[in-house]
């Protein structure tokens, strides 16, 4: 096997005090869909290693340092070249001078449930997910005008395997199953077509559940077609759902990294009060982050990280108090932390009130913007947005232009969670957040 002979060949090298080793096999399926037509369809498999080599040394004090570098070998590579390229990695690896710091011990690995996806090859799977996927659409019948339709649909479904190896007796093996969907839908309007574009990531067959997440974008687009432009002058609290009140809340876990902190570009510290600073009890809901290393349905589920630490359940900041880092052994180790492994997924509690309660008040829910993102050093975040609904905390009218910004430190003091909650990877956490100051500029639609 092409692993068993990489790791001869490094085994063997003069100069490394350590190596790590990833192989990842890909077996997948493609298609591609424009309306209800198939456009294109094929099967991918891919095969890849990367090489990580360490050098020892010492620095001009007198203090134990390591450098590393990596490096891709191709399956196709003769023992000469695997040579070749890990001596490469050597030399650049022997410039570098950073503090000590150790690789990973052998360690059990943690098994997760097999994926329902499992049960057949991936290409075996498509004409059923796309069933469900276009089941979504309502009918068109003669006499009646076109009603928002799926334009066009990517469907990706990927078997991966993955093993790790390195010098300290690590190896361990498991497989994931990561699908993903990136599809555009449409719906007439006075002024001509109006398109929303999202995608969707799984890692189960839940068909039911994928065809109730289209329907919920074909009623959005119905609602954009619909929209007025967004007002001028208005002054309400946010509401945000999906992906981005996921961005928002993964500003917290992203700067609870030891990584970020060692570098001080987190804001973070440990003993510190996430949210509520100079507020009352009750006028927010406490940030408790805990770091997964399995969510049902997450494709970025793994038993290690990238570096083969194991990774375990760990709770960041119970009480809505920071306590623990997640991140790289080296950044814990720099610091004096315990090991935690650098986590892919989070979850977050769930707050006092319901969604609808959330919605009970005047405010601004934005379910689609152009481009939403959060700044992780200031907590910046905004965007233009394409969809929205206006409410008076009773009823409500979709609008579109305009955007909306704000910083999240000022709204620590007054952020809101629903109770109930949902998976949108990498979080499963409350469905909607309540921001109570941002800035809202009003525009006309697209």
């Amino acid at each position: 096997m092409m692993i068993d002979t990489i790791v001869k060949v490094i085994s063997s090298r003069p100069g490394l005090a350590d190596w790590r080793l990833a192989e990842r096999r890909r077996e997948g399926a493609e298609a591609v869909f424009v309306r209800e037509g198939p456009d294109m369809a094929r099967q991918v498999e891919t095969l890849d290693y990367r090489l990580s080599v360490y050098v020892d040394g010492l620095d001009g004090s007198g203090t134990r340092c390591r450098g590393e570098a990596s490096v891709s070998l191709h399956p196709s590579f003769t023992e000469a070249e695997i040579r070749a390229a890990a001596e490469r990695a050597r030399f650049a690896a022997s410039k570098s001078r950073n503090p000590w710091y150790p690789l990973p011990e052998a360690s059990p690995t943690a098994g997760f449930p097999q994926s329902g996806f499992a049960q057949r090859e991936p290409a075996a799977w498509l004409e059923e997910l796309r069933e469900a996927l276009y089941s979504a659409q309502a009918p068109i019948l003669p006499g009646h005008g076109r009603g928002p339709r799926i334009n066009s649909l990517e469907l990706f479904l990927t078997r991966v395997e993955t093993r790790q190896r390195n010098s300290r007796g690590l190896d361990a093996a498991w497989q994931a199953w990561k699908g993903y969907i990136e599809y555009t839908v449409d719906a007439p309007s006075a002024a001509g077509p109006v398109e929303l574009t999202d995608f969707l990531s799984f890692s189960e067959p839940d068909l039911g559940l994928l065809a109730a997440q289209v329907q919920s974008r074909l009623s959005l687009v119905a609602d954009r077609a619909r929209a007025v432009p967004t007002p001028q002058g208005l002054d309400l609290p946010l509401i945000l759902t999906g992906q981005e009140a996921t961005e928002v809340l993964g500003y917290w876990f992203r700067n609870l990294n030891a990584s970020r902190v060692y570098s001080k570009a987190s804001p973070l510290s440990l003993g510190q009060a996430l949210c509520g600073a100079g507020a009352r009890a009750g006028d927010f809901d406490p940030l408790e982050i805990t770091a997964e290393a399995y969510l049902p349905g997450s494709p970025d589920s793994a038993p290690r990280d990238l570096e083969g630490s194991p990774l375990e359940r760990l709770a960041l900041s119970p009480a809505g108090v920071a306590t623990r880092l997640s991140g790289p052994l080296r950044h814990t180790h720099y610091l004096g932390l315990p090991a935690a492994g650098d986590h892919p997924l989070f979850s977050v509690a769930p707050g006092a009130q319901s969604r609808a309660e959330l919605r009970a008040r005047p405010h601004l829910e934005v379910a689609y913007f152009s481009d939403f993102g959060v700044d992780l050093d200031t907590g910046d975040f905004g965007a233009e947005i394409r969809l929205a609904y206006v409410s008076d905390g009773q009823s409500r009218y979709p609008v579109s232009g305009g955007s909306v910004a704000g910083k999240l430190g000022d709204n620590a003091s007054g952020l809101r969670l629903s109770r109930e909650l949902a998976l949108a990877t990498p979080m499963y956490g409350p469905e909607a957040i309540l921001l109570p100051r941002v800035s809202i500029t009003g525009g006309g639609g697209e």
